[in-house]
């Protein structure tokens, strides 16, 4: 007998459509760090409101018009000397830019053009933030993997704990920082936010792919934080969401360096989830 498929307890903004509904979601929960503003998030879904549910290049137009309107105002207050306008609509345009491009599979160059642009708004968001942002290169694998460490704010030592923060299926490092990133620098701890193998920049431009053994990156983390002088090496812990539910938990399990872990969503079965 073929039990019927539900939709998931929350309100679905396209019936029927858990990868539209969970995206708009997704972006409206990322408001209170900046990730997205209401306005545009509804615009974006006001656009799409006559489109097929099965439309995936409506849903990149859609998105990418909003984000190109956003960064052309970031653009204007960066020109005119106005950081402080600049910097959130830049964070902003970077978010609709790689929900835009999410969907797109195979990534074709319209692709990864519009995620080498949203790239470039976070790195200019990184130049005008008050949180001090650092983009780094993590050595891993005979090459790097990209990240960004995110500096502890009213530390109490020249040391700081630090949390090694990986991102999931198909979050990023960028998307990642729009989720509770800036509370924890904001309470002495610094984050090294990272697009680990299979993820990101790293799987778009680098050709890193998803490997079971993820330590292998944990690890390659842990050595690049114990040559800062600024993290405490006995205070690192793991976390990460999503997939990131078998991630967080593998490193620590085969990486003893990490002091502490949270799985984000714990993952026991992702075939059968």
């Amino acid at each position: 007998m073929q039990t019927q498929k539900k939709d998931p307890p929350y309100f679905m903004y396209f019936p029927g459509n858990y990868r539209w509904s969970a995206a708009i979601l997704g972006m409206l929960s990322t408001a209170g760090w900046g990730g997205a503003d209401i306005n545009e998030v509804d615009k974006i879904g006001r656009r799409l409101k006559n489109a097929k549910a099965t439309d995936d290049q409506a849903w990149f137009d859609a998105c990418l018009s909003v984000a190109a309107e956003v960064q052309a105002h970031a653009r204007r207050f960066d020109g005119s000397g106005h950081r402080h306008a600049a910097a959130p609509a830049y964070l902003r345009a970077c978010k609709y830019y790689q929900m835009g491009e999410r969907f797109r599979t195979p990534k074709d160059e319209k692709a990864l053009e519009a995620y080498r642009i949203s790239i470039e708004c976070f790195h200019r968001f990184a130049a005008l933030a008050d949180v001090e942002i650092e983009i780094v290169e993590v050595p891993y694998g005979g090459g790097k993997l990209p990240g960004y460490f995110v500096h502890a704010r009213n530390a109490a030592a020249k040391r700081t704990p630090c949390v090694v923060h990986f991102d999931g299926l198909d979050v990023t490092k960028e998307l990642l920082y729009m989720r509770g990133v800036p509370d924890l620098a904001r309470r002495g701890i610094s984050v090294l936010v990272m697009d680990g193998p299979g993820t990101g920049e790293a799987i778009r431009f680098r050709g890193y792919y998803l490997r079971p053994d993820y330590e292998a990156a944990g690890s390659a983390c842990i050595d690049y934080l114990e040559q800062r002088n600024d993290v405490d090496p006995k205070k690192i812990a793991v976390v990460a969401n999503t997939l990131g539910g078998y991630y967080a938990p593998r490193c620590a399990a085969m990486e003893h360096r990490f002091a502490a872990c949270i799985a984000w969503g714990a993952i026991w079965n992702y075939h059968a989830t």
